[in-house]
């Protein structure tokens, strides 16, 4: 496990554990992404519906990173995923030094329209917001971090 990068950070708060881990801005990184949260998750007793609801959504916003953050941008390309486990709450977060972006102001997807009629993009995003009980952003310094928020329950 300790390939994975399993290697919990306990706070000095007592009841929270965290568990961090670079990730390469390569899309052939997303399979150890997933392996790391369902790993982090199984660690911490976390039941493996709401295991899968996170690394989808992870997976889903670091491939957005990966795709579009860094664009035109110089290296280095740094994403970091944090995990923040405590017996209420699950809490996710992305780091990343790319360009910009707040997805929780992008508009939904209109459904309701036939698939060849809807607009390129926002699927993903829409997915995101689905799987998780709340979705923040904000833009700190020279980074966007994107903080996912799932009661384990």
């Amino acid at each position: 496990m300790i390939g994975l990068g399993l290697i919990p950070r306990v706070a000095v708060r007592g009841a929270m554990t965290s568990y961090e881990l670079c990730v390469e801005p390569r899309v052939s990184e997303i399979p150890r992404l997933i392996d790391w949260v369902e790993a982090s998750c199984g660690a911490e007793g976390i039941a493996d519906n709401i295991a899968f609801r996170v690394a989808l959504a992870l997976e889903e916003a670091v491939t957005n990173v990966i795709a579009h953050a860094f664009a035109e941008m110089p290296p280095p390309h740094i994403i970091t995923v944090r995990l923040d486990i405590t017996p209420r709450m699950l809490v996710a977060e992305i780091s990343d030094n790319g360009r910009p972006f707040d997805p929780t102001a992008a508009p939904a997807p209109d459904l309701s329209l036939p698939i060849e009629q809807r607009s390129a993009g926002g699927l993903g995003i829409h997915l995101i917001r689905s799987m998780m009980d709340r979705v923040r952003y904000r833009r700190r310094g020279d980074k966007n971090l994107l903080r996912l928020e799932k009661a384990p329950r």
